[in-house]
């Protein structure tokens, strides 16, 4: 955590602000307040970037006009109070606070919500994960990831849907920076890698001697991820006996690792993904209903590239000018790229730029690109002009539709008489076509 933060904290009782001080050490540097007015001189004189702020000072909630001030300058705030007015709650939210919390908890839970919103605020804003980890223009996507930093979600089950290659694990790891300091532990597994008859060693661990092969003891992703975040990828595609006993540890944070006679306990932050449809799959009683709900809640899906068109351009400019190479991709090129499905998303962009900048010769054209894209590239111009050649298309920019009509006219009721070897009935009845149209454009060929 960085340091170099100021925190403003208001509070009256001397003893309750060193108690918040020692809490708040780690975080940064803390300047206190026992009244609104040396509150407001202190954001006057200092960049705050943070503000702790009690309600009752003395008898009155005149820390409401501190909440007024934080709101003004944009400084997220924390009410730590012992009221229990719902109308002053309510109106201290109104006033900008971004959390509500009882003092008699702080030292449980306010830690949490520091970290979280110093995080998610100024020197630690989204823009750099917009910009430089995961790149979008997308205002959907861009607005759930945005609601989903404002949260403190420490101990909490977030599910991530999205195809493969979305960037499902970037939101992952975002989750851990914004709410967990650097050493805690992010543990990914990834649920379809591991053999069925493996999976619950690998979830919670075991003893040496529990199998063949176990010839030392092993702790599981559960116990590692102790303090921190377990992202469980495709957990879709987990066994349903797994299932029951996942849930079972995530409901009382307890488990056996395999051969153990002893029980172990683990407190993480869950982050569950999946490419497939849960929804379906709990449907076709393929997934456990009562896990589904256990692992979703606070949700959020990630739309396929090909739904996001605005970022394909984005992404390519953002890679090309990673690359040390300088390269141009020619306007034929990047309308294919752009017409592409991309099916393996941001990851298959990735690789589809990498090679670009390898095997090119510094200007891409069409030709460069892979052969499935120019495939798709060549059905999709068939798909919008079927019938249409580009030579044909110029000659009726040059001459209009109704010279280039006649002359198609001609040519196919010739070319069908040739084959026909003369016979008009036979003619006729191929170009499905009635006497007195024939006979028109008949006597044009004469």
């Amino acid at each position: 955590m960085d340091t170099n933060y100021h925190i403003l904290l208001v509070e009256d009782d001397k003893y309750f602000r060193m108690g918040i001080k020692d809490v708040l050490m780690k975080h940064g540097i803390t300047l206190e307040a026992e009244t609104p007015e040396r509150a407001r001189e202190i954001l006057k004189d200092q960049k705050i970037d943070l503000a702790i702020v009690d309600i009752h000072l003395g008898d009155d909630p005149l820390g409401l006009e501190v909440l007024a001030k934080t709101r003004e300058l944009s400084i997220p705030s924390i009410v730590l109070s012992s009221s229990e007015d719902d109308e002053i709650t309510e109106k201290a939210y109104e006033l900008g606070c971004s959390h509500f919390l009882a003092k008699r908890h702080y030292r449980k839970h306010l830690d949490s919500y520091v970290r979280q919103l110093l995080k998610a605020s100024g020197k630690n804003s989204l823009d750099g994960f917009f910009q430089q980890s995961f790149i979008t223009q997308d205002l959907d996507i861009i607005k759930q990831i945005k609601q989903l930093s404002q949260m403190n979600l420490a101990g909490k089950s977030i599910f991530i849907g999205g195809e493969t290659g979305v960037g499902k694990s970037l939101i992952g790891k975002l989750i851990h920076q914004l709410n967990f300091d650097s050493n805690a532990p992010f543990v990914h597994l990834n649920c379809s890698e591991v053999p069925e008859n493996l999976i619950e060693a690998e979830l919670f661990g075991h003893k040496k001697g529990a199998f063949t092969g176990a010839d030392k003891d092993r702790p599981g992703r559960l116990k590692l991820a102790d303090g921190g975040v377990l992202f469980l990828d495709e957990i879709a595609t987990m066994p349903m006996l797994m299932q029951q006993k996942l849930l079972k540890a995530l409901d009382e944070k307890t488990f056996f690792p395999v051969g153990a006679s002893k029980m172990e306990s683990s407190n993480f932050t869950l982050v569950s993904a999946t490419c497939e449809d849960l929804f379906e799959k709990v449907h076709n009683h393929q997934f456990r209903k009562d896990l589904f709900f256990r692992i979703s809640g606070l949700n959020i899906e990630i739309k396929p590239l090909r739904k996001r068109n605005g970022d394909i351009n984005l992404l390519i400019e953002y890679l090309l000018k990673k690359s040390p190479r300088r390269i141009v991709i020619k306007q034929a090129a990047m309308e294919a790229l752009q017409g592409y499905s991309w099916p393996g998303n941001a990851r298959e962009l990735i690789k589809t730029c990498e090679l670009l900048t390898l095997k090119s010769q510094g200007v891409v054209d069409l030709a460069d690109l892979p052969d499935h894209i120019l495939v798709n590239a060549k059905n999709s111009e068939m798909e919008r002009n079927p019938l249409l050649t580009d030579s044909q298309k110029a000659f009726i920019q040059e001459n209009g539709l109704k010279e280039f009509i006649k002359i198609l006219e001609k040519l196919v009721v010739q070319e069908t008489l040739e084959a026909n070897q003369g016979k008009i009935a036979q003619t006729i009845k191929d170009l499905k076509i009635s006497s007195s149209a024939f006979y028109r454009i008949y006597d044009t060929l004469k």
